[in-house]
């Protein structure tokens, strides 16, 4: 797996609503894209793993940047 920082918009951020549109920086490594039934989107985001070992979910369409680190 590649490791990478994502500055990332989340729409719900440890629990709470990101209501102000507030990006933050994971430090993650990167496993694999996944889609969004639902929408017929073939890939909708990725899964990563941060450096808790907690898998997160980023949507393409909130992430900023991501650089390989």
């Amino acid at each position: 797996m590649k490791k990478f920082l994502i500055n990332y918009i989340p729409a719900v951020h440890e629990g709470q609503v990101n209501s102000d549109n507030k990006s933050f920086f994971y430090r993650v490594e990167i496993d694999e894209q996944f889609a969004n039934r639902s929408e017929k989107d073939r890939a909708a985001g990725l899964a990563a793993k941060d450096e808790d070992g907690f898998w997160k979910r980023f949507r393409f369409d909130g992430i900023q940047s991501a650089v390989a680190i």
